[in-house]
């Protein structure tokens, strides 16, 4: 079974933008999205953060539709806005990893993401992505510990090194696995790395346009990675990408967006009603193109289980 798998980082608006106040306005345009996923039959895994998990639009929707089956509940955790507050120096102006905090205080945000979730969508809640990507063997630890059963943190050629938090640099996942493989000691969590491939002779879509002078130049020559990301790739692009993964016969597909990035404004990527529309026509257009390649609906909980089930 050839899997499709939707990973929605349900988070507050604009978050690219430190300086913003939390506002969770795009909760209100999931329900386009959601619709849209339904007519091929997938089933799109909504990893809320804690200013979304506090919406009420949101929580009324989804929570029904997780009821149906029609989506999956996962965590995605924000160490600066998820309690308990908790001060730590900062040697940048960048927003913290989750993993420059104590132990015990990862220990404790988890908890109370996990059970805000599981309380407020009355679903156990099983999948995780951290926030900024950042995950290691203590995070892992302690999400087994709370009946995490799946990770998709990594994503695999990607170096974050440059990437600040607080004080330390990113993780780097240059060199880990694009199949899925278990994740910590236990051997009880599965990791499902995010779709990346590097590829040549494609075009970073970034804000305004397509980049195609100096510095992208080279990287054609040298190789890009290219993400299932609608938000910065073309359609054509990312057809190029899942032909690759076929070529290697890969079971499965991980699809990535910021639920911030279907309202016009939310984003940096997206700014204009005209370009959610845009947006839309090329979202129909890689749906059907997954479709028509055998691939079914899954959410990372049902794929976990299938795994298990094969041990």
């Amino acid at each position: 079974m050839k899997r499709f798998i939707i990973t929605i980082d349900t988070e507050s608006d604009n978050q690219w933008n430190i300086n913003h106040n939390q506002s969770t306005e795009n909760a209100k345009f999931i329900p386009r999205f959601q619709i849209l996923s339904e007519k091929y039959g997938f089933k799109p895994v909504y990893l809320i953060d804690y200013s979304m998990a506090n919406d009420e639009f949101l929580i009324e929707y989804l929570k029904n539709k997780a009821m149906l089956g029609l989506c999956e509940i996962g965590m995605h955790l924000h160490a600066w806005d998820t309690p308990p507050v908790h001060q730590i120096d900062h040697s940048t102006t960048e927003r913290p990893y989750l993993i420059e905090y104590p132990k015990e205080i990862m220990e404790e945000k988890i908890i109370n993401m996990t059970n805000l979730l599981s309380q407020t969508f009355e679903q156990p809640i099983t999948s995780h992505r951290a926030g900024r990507w950042a995950i290691n063997n203590d995070y892992v630890e302690i999400l087994s510990k709370y009946g995490y059963k799946v990770d998709c943190s990594i994503t695999p050629g990607i170096n974050w090194i440059n990437q600040k938090g607080a004080n330390k640099p990113g993780p780097d996942y240059s060199k880990e696995s694009t199949s899925v493989h278990s994740i910590g000691n236990s051997l009880e969590m599965w990791e499902v790395p995010m779709t990346i491939r590097k590829m040549h002779n494609v075009s970073i879509r970034k804000k305004s346009g397509i980049i195609t002078l100096g510095k992208d130049v080279i990287k054609n020559i040298l190789g890009r990675n290219v993400w299932l990301r609608p938000a910065l790739f073309h359609f054509e692009d990312l057809k190029k990408l899942i032909n690759v993964i076929e070529e290697e016969n890969e079971q499965y597909l991980e699809f990535m967006m910021h639920s911030s990035e279907l309202m016009p404004a939310g984003s940096p990527y997206y700014t204009t009603q005209e370009e959610i529309e845009m947006m839309y026509t090329e979202l129909n257009l890689l749906f059907e193109y997954v479709s028509k390649k055998g691939y079914c609906g899954s959410t990372l909980t049902e794929m976990q289980k299938s795994l298990s089930l094969q041990r």
